[in-house]
């Protein structure tokens, strides 16, 4: 089977149980984007299999009705003026899905596609031009399973701290929210560079939504009331675990006359 850049497969060794696209192939590695999961993985060539039409639909399909029900839970708790995000995303497909969920809830938000390495150089001059209260740093990351401590075993880990760093320069914990980290981030080190909240506690794989899903619950959760995170994972398919932080309180405000 001769793949190539661009295709569709899934790991034979892992029974399948992820969808990716080829990003590169050197010699016999294949280099590997999850479809609906942030995670970056490498495959010798001849442990993927192409995932036939059908198959995709399906997961299309399933995907498809998991937004509209995300959409149907939030709109029953957004009143008044929600949270501005700053979402800030490596991988443009991803970012365009959260795009659409942010406008389908009617909460603003503007989408920055941006390599990891230039989030930390970048991110100062997006928060002057948008003045944003919510900032979510994303795209996709992975740990190599050869020490949990070493930041060095992460793929973009310390991309995101640098990024964290940068914020935390000018605006403190209650200034501004920060969501960091993909699938298997070094949630710690994200929550202690400043992190409100993090991924992935449990090393564990996050899907596309899931960054936005926590700034989503941030913008409509009101400004004197703690974010509650029994929310977060009440209305995503998130485990209970991968994703969590500190006490932090909401972005929303009544409207007065």
């Amino acid at each position: 089977m001769n793949l190539k850049k661009g295709d569709v497969v899934a790991r034979i060794s892992h029974n399948q149980d992820i969808i990716f696209v080829i990003t590169e192939i050197r010699e016999n590695i294949a280099i590997l984007q999850g479809l609906y999961t942030r995670l970056i993985a490498d495959s010798d060539l001849e442990d993927l299999v192409l995932v036939d039409a059908s198959s995709l639909t399906r997961v299309n399909e399933i995907k498809s009705e998991y937004e509209k029900k995300i959409i149907s839970s939030y709109k029953k708790k957004i009143g008044h003026v929600t949270g501005k995000i700053l979402h800030l995303d490596s991988d443009a497909f991803f970012m365009s899905k959260c795009m659409n969920l942010y406008k389908s809830l009617g909460i603003y938000a503007y989408g920055v596609e941006l390599s990891e390495s230039l989030m930390p150089i970048q991110i100062l001059g997006y928060i002057q031009r948008i003045r944003p209260n919510i900032i979510v740093i994303t795209g996709h990351d992975s740990y190599n399973n050869r020490g949990i401590d070493d930041l060095r075993n992460y793929k973009n880990t310390i991309n995101f701290i640098k990024t964290i760093v940068a914020i935390r320069s000018r605006y403190d914990l209650d200034d501004v929210c920060i969501f960091a980290g993909a699938c298997g981030s070094n949630a710690e080190s994200l929550i202690a560079a400043g992190a409100n909240y993090a991924s992935s506690f449990d090393r564990k794989n996050i899907e596309a939504y899931d960054p936005a899903i926590v700034a989503i619950m941030v913008a409509i959760t009101p400004f004197n009331q703690i974010v509650d995170i029994d929310d977060i994972y009440n209305f995503s398919k998130m485990q209970k675990g991968s994703i969590g932080g500190v006490e932090s309180y909401g972005k929303m405000r009544l409207l007065v006359r």
